[in-house]
């Protein structure tokens, strides 16, 4: 078969057609639906640095625990008084040896805990 101007034949075009359907099929959206939700990250960072503050405060971001049920449960599970002392202390830790605004710190902790996260997840893989 001849090949068009992607490097596709028709046949792979075809089979990429037929399992588009049944993603959009799986995810009960339209095919369009799915073709048009094509973002990558440059797209998502895009967004984020056009949001403001004001539409940020506005975010339910409860919405969250429908993805990650944990966020709904975890306060009648965990001692949160306990942990939110440690985490201020950090908090209070940060803003005094680096002059970091409230904000700053809790965005550089929440990095730092992500970061440890990852690593720890990265060393579970191997």
């Amino acid at each position: 078969m001849s090949r068009g101007k992607t490097g596709c034949s028709a046949s792979e075009t075809l089979s990429d057609i037929r399992q588009s359907k049944r993603l959009a099929t799986a995810y009960g959206v339209t095919l369009d639906e799915l073709i048009s939700f094509d973002l990558d990250v440059a797209q998502v960072e895009e967004a984020i640095e056009r949001t403001s503050d004001e539409v940020t405060e506005k975010v339910d971001w409860s919405a969250w625990a429908k993805r990650y049920p944990i966020l709904a449960r975890y306060q009648g599970e965990v001692n949160v008084p306990l942990y939110a002392r440690r985490i201020r202390q950090m908090l209070d830790e940060l803003k005094a040896e680096r002059g970091y605004s409230e904000l700053d710190a809790m965005l550089a902790l929440k990095d730092i805990l992500y970061q440890v996260w990852k690593q720890a997840k990265a060393a579970g893989a191997r």
